[in-house]
């Protein structure tokens, strides 16, 4: 249940927001690291304040309607840009790249040359045509977006935008170390603003985390009131499983006014995932109470108080949460994992049996669940009475466990595990077919892990078991007589690696049996000796003590 699992996460938040320390320009700054939603509820927000550029926030809204293929809402946005001032270059760029996407190449060029006519030494309008061009077809207009790049090196080649779209294009084609480089010298031309920091930490984070979140610290320490800068920082903590920090550095943004609604779900699942359950589950409740439809914190509110042992709570939470599902709102297989884990605690152990099943049905290709519902099965055929109905449970457990075998990277230890489940079903098997198919099965597994860790005394005890089980009470074979003779000589290799009492038990079992196998082929004398090896381990044994007595 504590395996680390993907939740449904969402960096963008509602429209309550406070304001913003660099008004509409955190939402352009949002745009430009490709967090299109952020940026929209941003400019959205910010549109009408009095310090707002507003030909410049319609570029960002058009660009961001681009994006989603709406080209007619993005010219409607470039438009508005142009009425409120046209001598804003950008949103011709805008109408340009717009004409680009529907195909109308002549149209693009005279918007593209409107706008150079507006400041014809502009670095920067020559970067955003460039990318205009890229964006639309990498392919189809590499010789464009190549002319316009090196006419923006001639105009200023101390423009930073001009090495952030370069490190773009490296990052494009995957080659995260010269993307890395390009924006790290677009640092040299621009050392305060977060986009070529951000972006460096995203590709750079491929390579080297370490190197990535050095770089967000600096910019954190340069601004650090900066948003988008902190959750970055706290994102690349979180992806590097450094859930302490990650959930320190988030609690920078929830104390940041200006964080987003979203962000305080983040919160709460990074602090599950620092294994602060207590609070996670708190400010869960309190964000319940702000939102009683959110599905995510309806989900961590279970899985914290199951985490917290709070059997009870968690059924309680449970209820509402799987009653949330949707086509948006999908259940995961650790969802239904801890449904049966608290189920099962509570001792309804159908229902719980039910939770595991659909686990599995849910993601096949996850194994976990899978020895999960093994496990499930065969502690509820311990507590079976009815002996038909204990030997079915005993047949789901190994038939669950074998899938996983089958499927997983698996252990030596879930070879002998799986062992032992085969093992449980020859001993309750109500057919002699059954009894075979699971002997042969468990003799497969313990051979495979006894020729992988032949110096461990419990490996040959349980072959010795599985021999011993098939045989039943007529030992005249002695069929785990071998197995046992080599766990004698394994626990005397093992010397006080091997616990006293363990060590003990397993004597006196071996001894038994070897001391049984005599008197079953008339052997008393020899049984003798294994018997008195047995009080040598047992001194205290008075009945055994007696017993050798009378032997003859």
């Amino acid at each position: 249940m504590k395996s680390k699992f993907i939740l449904a996460l969402t960096l963008a938040g509602s429209t309550s927001l406070a304001c913003f320390a660099d008004g509409y320009m955190d939402g352009v700054e949002y745009y430009q690291v490709g967090q299109d939603k952020n940026a929209k509820i941003v400019l959205d927000k910010t549109l009408n304040e009095p310090t707002t550029k507003k030909a410049e926030a319609y570029y960002y809204l058009g660009c961001i309607e681009i994006n989603r293929g709406k080209m007619a809402d993005a010219n409607a946005y470039f438009d508005k840009g142009i009425e409120a001032d046209p001598t804003f270059a950008l949103n011709y760029v805008g109408k340009g790249s717009a004409a680009l996407r529907d195909g109308n190449k002549v149209a693009a060029k005279d918007f593209f040359k409107q706008a150079e006519g507006i400041n014809k030494k502009d670095a920067k309008i020559k970067v955003e045509i460039a990318r205009a061009y890229y964006d639309a077809n990498k392919v189809t207009y590499k010789e464009e977006y190549d002319d316009y790049l090196e006419k923006a090196k001639k105009a200023n080649k101390k423009e930073a935008t001009i090495y952030i779209f370069e490190g773009d294009i490296f990052a494009d084609e995957k080659d995260y170390g010269q993307s890395a480089g390009y924006y790290d010298m677009s640092l040299l031309f621009n050392a305060e603003s977060p986009i070529a920091y951000v972006k460096y930490a995203n590709t750079y984070f491929k390579i080297n985390p370490t190197e990535a979140i050095a770089k967000l610290k600096e910019i954190v320490e340069k601004k650090p009131n900066s948003l988008l800068a902190q959750r970055e920082l706290a994102e690349k903590f979180y992806e590097n499983d450094q859930w302490t920090l990650a959930t320190e550095e988030y609690k920078n943004v929830i104390d940041n006014p200006n964080h987003f609604p979203s962000d305080d779900e983040r919160y709460v699942v990074l602090l599950y995932f620092a294994k602060k359950y207590d609070e996670s589950l708190a400010r869960a409740q309190a964000q319940l109470d702000k939102d009683p439809s959110s599905f995510l914190m309806k989900r961590m509110r279970f899985i914290n108080a199951a985490q917290l042992e709070k059997w009870e709570d968690a059924e309680r939470y449970a209820e509402p949460f799987f009653a949330a599902g949707s086509e948006d709102n999908l259940f995961s297989s650790n969802d239904y994992s801890t449904y049966g884990e608290v189920l099962k605690k509570l001792g309804k152990t159908d229902a719980a049996l039910q939770a595991y099943e659909q686990a599995v049905t849910i993601n096949p290709e996850k194994t976990e669940p899978l020895k999960e519902l093994s496990t499930a099965y065969s502690v509820a055929a311990g507590d079976e009475q009815d002996p038909a109905k204990q030997a079915e449970l005993y047949k789901k457990a190994a038939k669950f466990f074998q899938q996983y075998i089958d499927k997983a990277d698996f252990s030596t230890n879930d070879m002998f595990v799986l062992a032992g489940r085969y093992n449980n079903v020859m001993a309750s098997a109500q057919n002699a077919e059954d009894k075979e198919a699971a002997y042969k099965s468990a003799l497969d597994a313990i051979n495979y892990v006894l020729d992988k860790v032949p110096d461990d005394y419990r490996i040959s005890q349980r072959k010795a078991r599985i021999y011993l089980v098939y045989e039943g009470s007529d030992k005249k074979a002695g069929l785990a007589k071998d197995s046992y003779e080599l766990m004698i000589k394994t626990l005397e290799a093992q010397g006080d690696k091997v616990e006293a009492g363990r060590r003990a038990d397993a004597l006196k079992e071996a001894y038994n049996y070897i001391a049984s196998y005599y008197i079953a082929n008339g052997d008393s004398a020899t049984a003798k000796t294994y018997y008195q090896k047995m009080l040598e381990v047992d001194p205290t044994n008075e009945a055994l003590r007696q017993y050798i007595s009378t032997m003859k």
